[in-house]
């Protein structure tokens, strides 16, 4: 997901596939309802209370990331030919950009199971810079032959859905962190 933004439709245009970004979902799925369930395993050591692994994380996640990876370029595609916009985004371009945009998620997905709330957020803010750079600015200079105020607001629109994704992934996912990293022996 960390490419030029320059040559990143151009990358695109020739061969999109669907393909890679299907593994890229389908790993991030997994990875983030495991180190999900990791996070709250660290948040929850020391406490007197059985801790227990969390499935319904794997569902959410997969209901969430496919959610947004189909309903999103779809809507974007859907409303540019409604439009009869001079843009030529097509629908397996919008899927496989926004498929490959998450690729940063999973490296950083495991990342978020450190047990510190700073460190997640600084996380968070770097998901945000890398993933939703490389999507708007791919969307922007897509947008080029689109009068500029339109352009404005679908990508800010798209910006703003991006945001809230990662935001929903640290608040649903990596919520928890205990008040003290370090567990307490018990004797």
């Amino acid at each position: 997901a960390v490419v030029s933004t320059q040559s990143t439709g151009r990358k695109l245009r020739p061969s999109p596939d669907i393909y890679g970004p299907l593994w890229v979902c389908i790993t991030l799925v997994f990875s983030t309802a495991i180190s999900g369930n990791i996070a709250d395993f660290f948040a929850s050591m020391g406490d007197e209370t059985e801790w227990t692994y969390d499935f319904k994380k794997v569902t959410i996640a997969a209901t969430v990331i496919f959610l947004y990876v189909t309903t999103v370029p779809a809507s974007l595609s859907g409303y540019l030919w409604w439009r009869k916009s001079n843009t030529e985004l097509k629908l397996v371009e919008s899927l496989s950009l926004y498929g490959y945009s998450l690729t940063v998620f999973i490296p950083a997905s495991i990342l978020l199971c450190i047990n510190h709330d700073w460190i997640r957020w600084i996380l968070v803010l770097v998901i945000i810079g890398t993933s939703g750079a490389v999507l708007t600015l791919t969307i922007w200079k897509l947008l080029a032959g689109e009068p500029r105020q339109m352009a404005l607001i679908i990508t800010a629109v798209l910006a703003a859905l991006h945001v809230a994704l990662i935001l929903l992934f640290k608040m649903y996912f990596f919520a928890q962190s205990s008040k003290d990293p370090t567990p307490t022996p018990t004797r």
